[in-house]
């Protein structure tokens, strides 16, 4: 029984090469690998010998790696987001004179926040296979130089056709910047610290309308002729990203394996510390094996329907500063109320990050429970049947600002959705498919404001009520349900005295040209999670 990763065998057919001390019992049957197949954390723990760190140890690494990474990430995510408010989404720059400067229509404006989806999803799994084969840190300042660069080119369109162009290969750019933040936090962090560092990374991020509003109102008293406010605009994100892409290049890691903040024995150290992850830390070789089963298993499509059906309204992000605006309220007035947006997105994802900091296993509660406001919102923006009246700008304008929410469970459960696959191959092959819904989703959403809808939208308030609110606040709760039920299957082996494997081989040749067989921890053999029953889901 073989695969492109590995044989599970017996044993006592391995011509006498086994290590004796693997040999336990010679009815069980193990893994083994070729050296080449092997996680690349068995390169440094096979020549490098220490033991599991001690707690001090341990939390000095931890400390180490949060200081070196987590300010990028966060950094990066704000920065990213700032670009959405100003080019990606075009928001900010729809009340800054894009619209007469590029004489587009309403239909024209929401292709532009489509086609850079289009571009988003056709280069995420060419995205996701360069991370797997390059080094992820270096791979990431490149695609950053390269959206910059388009950033800076918009300032040199004038018209519909122009903006389609540069903002489809801006798409193209921005496939890899998730994944390779998702890619890190894997390497470095155990999964509790991912759930708690994500919720976190994307406050920061998400709490970018106070920046781009500030930005927004700053550059409205900037005189310079026919260089419209919003080309200023470009100029300052557009540099800003490019400051950002230097810094990664020099200083954010590609793995422990590299990483120059830590010592050759903490880059070991590093790796024991999570291994109760169960999934490695990278693998450099595709597997077909493992991109079968990724696209096979029922979880992978449940994560994509999440990522899709929520992303089915954020065609609003958008819309917010026309709708704002379409409120009653001045442009200046609008850029200032959209600074609010990123104050209650900031506070509740802060929030949702404390609560699973303190809490285990509450991904889905949590999740589920964030759709709770922006449900609300949907029906009061709906507003045609029940309770506001289009006169009542004040209370529009708050069913705006209540739907923040809905930045915890994307948070969550993208990191959640990388951390229920192992197998580094399977994995990238999750997070692809996970950004591809979330591309399918912003390539859908901008198209609910059509025209005709003006000014209350009833028919897309309606379908991000039922698609984009209702239904994954019930899958989250089925994932849950699904996890712990596969849980209780291997832990009812474990019960049952079914022996669960954690030891493998990883066969290599000496200088003699002679087989030798390593007995290692599973960890170092890059399993996927339906391969090593020893990998728990986390809830």
């Amino acid at each position: 029984m073989s695969s492109i990763s590995g044989i599970k065998i017996d044993p006592s057919d391995n011509e006498g090469n086994t290590s004796d001390n693997v040999i336990s019992n010679p009815t069980v049957k193990i893994l083994k690998v070729p050296k080449q197949f092997a996680d690349e954390s068995y390169k440094l723990l096979s020549q490098i010998q220490v033991c599991d760190p001690t707690a001090e140890e341990a939390e000095r690494i931890r400390n180490k790696c949060i200081k070196w990474i987590l300010p990028f990430i966060c950094i990066g995510y704000h920065i990213m987001y700032v670009d959405k408010q100003t080019c990606l989404k075009l928001g900010s720059s729809a009340i800054l004179g894009i619209l007469e400067d590029a004489h587009l229509n309403s239909n024209q404006y929401n292709w532009l926040s489509s086609i850079f989806y289009f571009g988003y999803l056709l280069a995420e799994w060419p995205q996701n296979w360069a991370l797997q084969r390059f080094p992820v840190g270096k791979w990431l300042s490149l695609n950053l130089v390269v959206w910059a660069g388009f950033l800076y080119l918009h300032i040199a369109c004038s018209n519909f056709a122009g903006l389609f162009v540069v903002r489809f290969f801006l798409g193209t750019a921005e496939a890899c910047i998730v994944p390779s933040f998702l890619l890190i936090l894997s390497m470095f962090f155990t999964y509790d610290e991912q759930a708690v560092l994500m919720p976190c990374m994307w406050a920061i991020g998400n709490s970018s309308p106070v920046t781009s509003g500030l930005l927004s109102y700053g550059v409205l008293f900037i005189k310079t002729g026919s260089f419209a406010p919003w080309k200023w605009f470009m100029v300052i994100t557009a540099s800003l990203t490019l400051l950002l892409a230097t810094s990664i290049y020099f200083f954010f890691p590609n793995s422990p394996l590299t990483a120059h903040f830590l010592t050759p024995k903490e880059r070991a150290q590093a790796i024991l510390r999570i291994k109760g992850n169960h999934s490695g830390i990278e693998q450099k070789r595709f597997k077909r094996y493992q991109f079968i089963e990724a696209l096979k298993d029922p979880k992978t499509w449940m994560f994509f329907l999440h990522a899709w059906s929520q992303e089915m309204a954020n065609g609003l992000t958008n819309q917010y500063s026309l709708i704002i605006n379409s409120f009653g309220f001045s442009v200046l007035q609008t850029t200032l109320l959209g600074c609010v947006t990123g104050v209650t997105a900031f506070v509740s994802l802060a929030i949702a990050a404390w609560l699973l900091a303190y809490t285990k296993n509450s991904r889905a509660w949590i999740s589920s429970a964030s759709y709770i406001l922006p449900i609300i919102s949907a029906i009061l923006l709906i507003g045609k049947y029940l309770t506001l009246p289009w006169s009542d700008r004040w209370g529009l304008v708050t069913a705006i600002w209540i739907r923040s929410p809905t930045g915890i469970p994307y948070a969550v459960v993208m990191v959640w959705a990388a951390n229920c696959s192992a197998g580094h191959t399977k994995k990238t092959t999750v997070i692809a498919l996970y950004h591809i819904g979330y591309g399918l989703g912003n390539i859908l959403s901008p198209q609910l404001f059509q025209p005709q809808y003006k000014p209350r939208y009833y028919v897309p308030w309606g379908v991000i009520l039922g698609i984009a609110s209702l239904f994954p606040a019930a899958l989250v709760l089925y994932i849950r349900y699904y996890l712990n039920k596969e849980n209780k299957r291997r832990d009812g082996l474990v019960a049952a005295g079914k022996e669960i494997q954690e030891i493998g081989i990883v066969e290599s040749t000496n200088v003699d040209g002679h087989h030798v067989d390593h007995a290692v921890d599973n960890n170092q053999l890059d399993l996927t999670d339906r391969e090593n029953l020893a990998f728990r889901y986390v809830l």
